[in-house]
């Protein structure tokens, strides 16, 4: 197959030749974005001695499947920082901000706290996750706060804030999404602020993410702790004190959590680089952009087009699972080896609702199977798999090569090829 260029290792960039044009600062891999899929990029190409950068616009890991604790109280750190992550690895990493990329000349341009520099690369791995979406609905992004890794006037910290000083009043909470995000707002405040009257809203029903199962054990706890559930309801406008549905109905609040869908950075699409409505990169069998093969996309910011075994979903363990494989790629193509198409299973899932939550296997689509999990136990074991994630980055650090996730293999060749058959050509259409 044919994987592009992999190249011999670039020398260092200077700033200016000696005829006075500009130079770039060049590597062979730039890695956008330090989450769970990038982290696991970068680390796990140790052994192929290529000159990496990690690219990142805050210098703290951040876990973001424990966001919602913070709202409570602020979530000590696990990893100190990632330059410190990176440290005695050869792993450079740069905290900046992506501003532009130019896909077909590879260069990306960063904003630096020492001002703009451009990068020349090989390949990139693009991992920029994703965010709230806050474009769809009027209002969303001036008065709904969002369970993000940024800071603002809309950040977790300072939500944190406004709950704690409306400690014991009254005061009416919307939390906006029925899925997990969603449910565990609402669980963690209706637990640590029995007074707040808290009500979900979603277009579906609330707690149906995984079946009819787990739907029942969720709203069983949110009901035994006093959440007001509404259900097939979609929210057209959000106001700075109340809450317009499409049926008409108006639903006052104090404070909004907006946790309703998620959308990708639009850099790809700005860089000409094809992507889907929600902007992320639609990705081939080996996770590379379909426009632009030397960009590969790993995390929350890729769409895979062929199949995948389990449902490509936006999740932690999706990330894990998608950045260890680019890694692999990347060795493999070094060495002129093939590799299968990306493909995983799923083991199980947990969500914590107050100090319970409901947990259970979905071996191996992602389905819920065998019994389900309730109450303080099942918290307890959504949290130990939530520590596992982030110290499985640590271990990956000692020993590149030791992630392995379940469900590699479940896809072959001939099924991603007739997968990808039909896809039309991408058109490379430069967004203005």
């Amino acid at each position: 197959m044919d994987y592009g260029n992999s190249g011999g290792l670039w020398g260092e960039g200077v700033r200016m030749s000696a005829e006075g044009q500009q130079q770039y600062d060049r590597y062979e891999m730039v890695v956008l974005g330090a989450g769970y899929a990038g982290l696991m990029t970068a680390l796990r190409l140790r052994p192929q001695r290529m000159r990496v950068l990690v690219i990142n616009p805050t210098g703290q890991f951040v876990e973001r499947v424990r966001l919602q604790e913070s709202i409570v109280a602020p979530v000590a750190v696990r990893i100190p920082s990632i330059r410190t992550l990176l440290a005695g690895t050869g792993i450079d990493f740069m905290r900046a901000t992506v501003v532009s990329m130019d896909a077909d000349s590879r260069i990306v341009r960063v904003d630096t706290d020492f001002g703009q520099r451009e990068i020349a690369f090989e390949q990139a791995v693009y991992a920029t996750g994703s965010n709230t979406n806050v474009d769809d609905i009027p209002g969303v992004a001036e008065n709904a706060y969002r369970l993000e890794t940024k800071d603002g006037p809309r950040s977790p910290a300072a939500l944190r804030a406004c709950l704690a000083a409306a400690s014991g009043k009254a005061v009416k909470v919307i939390a906006v999404g029925g899925a997990e995000t969603s449910v565990e707002v609402a669980g963690e405040i209706k637990n640590c602020w029995p007074d707040a009257a808290v009500t979900m809203i979603s277009r579906s029903r609330c707690g149906e993410f995984k079946g009819e199962g787990v739907e029942a054990a969720v709203r069983r706890q949110l009901e035994n702790l006093g959440v007001t559930m509404i259900d097939r309801e979609t929210i057209t406008e959000v106001r700075p004190n109340e809450v317009l549905t499409e049926h008409g109905r108006c639903v006052p609040y104090d404070i909004c959590i907006w946790s309703g869908g998620l959308r990708a950075s639009p850099l790809a699409r700005q860089a000409g680089i094809a992507t889907d409505s929600a902007d992320r990169i639609l990705v081939d069998p080996n996770l590379r952009s379909i426009s632009h093969p030397h960009i590969l996309a790993v995390g929350d910011a890729a769409h895979p087009i062929a199949p995948t075994g389990a449902p490509y979903r936006l999740s932690a363990f999706a990330a894990l699972a998608s950045g260890a494989y680019a890694a692999d790629l990347i060795a493999a193509q070094r060495n002129s080896r093939e590799v299968l198409p990306f493909s995983f299973s799923t083991l199980g899932q947990g969500v914590a609702i107050g100090r319970g939550g409901v947990g259970f296997f979905s071996y191996p689509n992602d389905k819920q199977s065998l019994f389900i999990v309730t109450g303080p136990l099942a918290r307890h074991i959504r949290n130990f798999f939530v520590w596992l994630v982030s110290y499985v980055l640590k271990l990956e650090r000692r020993q590149p090569g030791f992630f392995w996730w379940p469900g590699r293999g479940r896809v072959s060749w001939e099924q991603a090829k007739i997968a990808m058959r039909d896809v039309p050509p991408p058109v490379k259409d430069r967004a203005a």
